[in-house]
């Protein structure tokens, strides 16, 4: 177990965690975490973001974003359904 001492910066209290944990846990500088309280604990998980469409599509080869014509031809069916609803 790592022990940690609590300091004064300016008007706020800090902790330094150890870059062997930051490694460990793959964060980094400017990493966010979320802090919460449980049984009289203080803990830290790294925040999950979740990556929005244009940066899961960044790394797709643009190719791939041309319409064929099969997606042509499924975008100008009529709705077979209730799809509108």
């Amino acid at each position: 177990m790592t022990q940690l001492a609590i300091r004064q910066s300016g008007g706020a209290n800090i902790i330094s965690i150890p870059k062997t944990i930051l490694k460990t846990l793959g964060l980094k500088v400017g990493s966010t975490l979320n802090l919460s309280i449980e049984d009289s604990r203080i803990v830290l998980t790294p925040a999950i973001k979740e990556p929005t469409l244009d940066e899961l599509l960044a790394g797709s080869p643009r190719e791939n974003f041309r319409l064929t014509d099969e997606d042509r031809e499924w975008l100008a069916e009529a709705p077979a359904g209730k799809e509108l609803i």
